[in-house]
């Protein structure tokens, strides 16, 4: 349609004399050119088309989603599960035990499935086995980990679910601690990312999640070095390598296809991007292009809290919410806003949760667009005041018995101050006598 626009004004502007075809020519080119510069910005401003059946793209410090595509979609994880078995290798136990590798850790691994030839009765560090799972994602070495943990590996799975309901997951099951293929062993791209988030939280994870390559020395059942190396390509210098990438865990099985988990830094913003069911190299150029939308073409934003006026909410409700605010001196919330998304689109919502006997209740401080976006997901995320240890909002009952335990306390003291004066009183008078015997 725009060829046969431009090819009609082109013969239009051969029939005029030539300086007017001159000087309609040169003024179609500029409205040609800025017409394809708005395009290209209008391109790049836009989320990009990815090729996984499931991914987010989240923003680490804040927790607040970015891009969804299919996020809360049960899939096989696959192994970017060692991510929560190495975070829970690391909260339960110290780098330096001893695991000692049992029959049924080392022999109940598929032929297939990657590993590190551990033998029954081999004994490694705790280092050495997180580095094996997270690394050449070695499943015997996380059956490792799980049964030092746990004792078994189905009760590191009951641990791998609660942690992940702490961590903020809402549609996961595991049932083992490498992620090969079980039809109840599922998860999703939003809960990886909820996972991760909290496992970068951990310094000693972090550490593992960015190291490239690792040397386990000579066992007592092998003679010779294990070096392990990094299967995530866009941690070394290749085709898929990505300035700021932190760390990140590849996972692949029939069933699962690739997923992958990866965490990058440029100043002082973090993201996370997780991409499930993905296809060949689709699982890179996917991630990549999530991580350019993030960095590019968004814009962290102070948001400033205030109880604007609302005609559902009382006058005495509208009192405890700024009186909360104004105690907890939150004076504003940063949140990702895409480039072209106004903060005028931004509301604030305010939900008092159960005071639990306090002067003043907890409140929870919702943040989303006004109107939905085709840029940007629309849900900000939450915030969470805990009012327990402000200024007036302590627990009545904590409060009287903290009243009851300093009036024992004062009591205490004044006995044991009139106590002194009583013992130093008779010591004056026993004095007294035996200096007015001497007299006598």
């Amino acid at each position: 349609m725009i060829r046969k626009i431009i090819r009609n004004a082109y013969f239009n502007i051969i029939k005029m004399r030539k300086p007017t075809r001159k000087h309609i020519a040169v003024l179609l080119m500029i409205l040609f050119s800025i017409s394809f510069h708005n395009h290209q910005v209008a391109a790049a401003a836009s989320p990009p088309q990815i090729i996984s059946e499931s991914a987010v793209l989240m923003d680490a410090k804040t927790g607040q989603v970015l891009y969804e595509k299919n996020m809360h979609k049960q899939l096989y994880p696959a192994s970017i599960t060692k991510i929560l078995t190495v975070l829970l290798g690391i909260e339960k136990s110290r780098l330096q035990d001893t695991i000692t590798m049992s029959h049924e850790a080392v022999f109940s691994i598929p032929r297939r499935a990657s590993h590190i030839a551990l033998d029954e009765g081999e004994q490694i560090t705790m280092e050495q086995a997180l580095m094996a799972a997270m690394l050449p994602s070695a499943n015997d070495a996380s059956n490792g980990i799980a049964e030092h943990v746990s004792g078994s590996i189905e009760n590191f799975a009951r641990l791998m679910n609660q942690r992940a309901r702490e961590a903020g997951a809402l549609n996961s099951n595991f049932v083992n601690p490498h992620g090969l293929s079980d039809d109840a062993h599922v998860s999703t791209a939003y809960d990886m990312a909820m996972i991760t988030r909290a496992a970068i939280q951990n310094e000693k994870f972090t550490k593992i999640l960015g190291t490239v390559q690792y040397t386990i020395p000579p066992t007592n059942k092998n003679n010779e070095c294990r070096d392990l190396w990094s299967e995530h390509r866009m941690l070394t210098t290749n085709r898929f390598y990505y300035e700021g990438v932190i760390g990140g865990k590849t996972g692949y099985t029939q069933a699962s296809q690739n997923t992958l988990v990866t965490v990058a830094q440029r100043g002082e913003r973090e993201l996370i991007v997780v991409v499930m069911k993905s296809q060949g190299y689709a699982v890179y150029t996917d991630t990549i292009a999530l991580f350019d939308y993030g960095f590019d073409q968004f814009t962290e934003t102070r948001i400033v809290p205030s109880v604007s006026e609302n005609p559902s909410r009382g006058e005495d409700e509208s009192r405890t919410i700024q009186d909360i605010l104004s105690q907890s001196k939150t004076t504003g919330i940063t949140r990702l806003l895409h480039n072209a998304v106004s903060p005028k689109n931004v509301v604030v919502d305010y939900q008092l949760v159960d005071d639990k006997g306090r002067d003043l209740p907890d409140l929870k401080i919702n943040i989303k667009l006004r109107t939905d976006s085709d840029l940007m997901y629309a849900d900000l995320g939450s915030v969470y005041i805990s009012t327990a240890s402000l200024k007036g909002s302590s627990d009545t009952s904590k409060g009287w018995t903290g009243i009851f335990f300093k009036i024992i306390k004062v009591l205490a003291f004044l006995c044991l101050g009139l106590l002194v004066v009583l013992l130093l009183l008779r010591r004056y008078f026993k004095t007294h006598r035996v200096v007015r015997k001497k007299r006598r």
